[in-house]
């Protein structure tokens, strides 16, 4: 017999990637989908459309149906939130769940065994044979003691347990978490908060922002412990290959929404996008982590994204005409650790010291018009560039 569709998740890595797949990726068709068997895609696209049926688009596209995630532009909420609200569960992981929360919402601290006695008056009210021994009673006390859910105290020789106290907030700290949810790293810890409140519809639109950051939720707020203390880790990329380092810091771009961790890693400073991670274990504490922080901040003086290399930084000159005052207003918010000069009305030249220019080049190409003249002693580069915008103008059918 078939195995029976689930639509709640075992294991997030599993649907993080076929996310990623119809959403960032989404005209291929079942055959060019190649993450795992046929069966599994069927599963993994089902439990997409039960999930986030009102984002689903599909087209036919030569006798193949191509299925594709659509997020709305200027929504107030990120959908890929609900993601995280599927996981599954055992028989007594939903039993214990309630029982307990129902049983400790008198304010009153239990021992294991007062609890263990209580489970029991109310299996006592069923007919069948389901019980439940103190040890998985015990574990699962240990589990929402961990995740915050309860309170652990000593008394004597005794462990108490106790429903943590519930956080209220005022409106216009629920109209914070409305945004910080949205904007924030691990936001849909925001979202879990506000599902406890009646709270008014968010009356935040954003115009950019970037809701498959949220797929790398877990391994973000892993790897934020890990720099909060200092340890070492080691990550699984999604290709297989095991890679140790000291975590120092988290990188994420305006301009593609992408996220990447710097690590030191045999006293080089290491990036990776977050997205190519799927898990990470604790090591042991980074002797070498504020060796790695000076790096960093030294790194940082002569790059423009968490592009680092070992090379030697080059000057470069970039000559603009702005005839628009807003153009040279955003030039200023724009600049990073460039410099900018006015050399005659409307003539400004951009100066940055740079190991690796090519991090600014999807940048510099939102100035295209505006270029009058590049000035370095990178000549590779430089000639390169224009060789680019010229292969662009002949696209278009543009003389030189």
């Amino acid at each position: 017999m078939a195995k029976k569709f689930q639509e709640l998740v075992k294991q997030f890595t599993t649907l993080r990637s076929y996310t990623r797949e119809f959403l960032i990726y989404g005209f291929k068709s079942r055959e060019e989908i190649t993450l795992s068997s046929p069966r599994t895609y069927d599963n993994e696209r089902r439990r997409l459309e039960s999930l986030l049926h009102e984002y689903v688009e599909t087209q036919t596209i030569n006798n193949k149906k191509i299925y594709r995630l659509v997020l709305p532009a200027n929504q107030a909420d990120n959908p890929l939130h609900v993601l995280w609200q599927t996981k599954s569960f055992t028989r007594n992981d939903i039993f214990l769940h309630f029982v307990l929360l129902d049983l400790l919402a008198q304010e009153s601290a239990f021992t294991v065994n007062e609890i263990v006695q209580a489970i029991d008056d109310y299996l006592s009210l069923f007919d069948d044979d389901y019980l439940i021994d103190s040890l998985t009673v015990r574990n699962k006390l240990n589990e929402y003691t961990e995740m915050e859910i309860l309170r652990k105290e000593k008394r004597g020789k005794q462990w108490l347990y106790s429903l943590n106290q519930r956080t209220e907030f005022t409106a216009k700290q629920l109209q914070a978490i409305q945004f910080y949810k949205e904007v924030a790293p691990v936001g849909v810890i925001g979202d879990f908060l506000l599902q406890r409140y009646d709270a008014h519809p968010s009356p935040f639109c954003f115009k950019h922002k970037y809701d498959n950051q949220t797929l790398d939720s877990d391994i973000l707020l892993f790897l934020l412990q890990a720099i909060k203390h200092k340890q070492r880790v080691k990550l699984l990329k999604t290709n297989g290959v095991e890679i140790s380092l000291t975590p120092l810091k988290i990188y994420s771009s305006c301009e593609s929404g992408r996220q990447y961790l710097v690590g030191l890693q045999s006293g080089r400073l290491y990036s990776l996008r977050l997205d190519y991670l799927e898990s990470g274990q604790l090591l042991e504490a980074a002797a070498n982590f504020a060796r790695g922080q000076e790096k960093i901040m030294t790194a940082e003086a002569t790059s423009w994204n968490c592009s680092f290399t070992a090379r030697k930084p080059v000057t470069y000159e970039i000559l603009l005409h702005l005839p628009e005052h807003y153009l040279y207003k955003r030039l200023l918010r724009e600049k990073r650790q460039g410099t900018i000069e006015m050399v005659e009305e409307n003539l400004y030249k951009f100066s940055i010291e740079l190991v690796d220019p090519r991090g600014m080049e999807p940048w510099l190409r939102t100035w295209l018009g505006r270029i009058v003249r590049i000035n370095s002693t990178n000549r590779t580069w430089e000639n390169q560039f224009w060789a680019d915008v010229k292969e662009l103008n002949s696209l278009y059918g543009l003389e030189e």
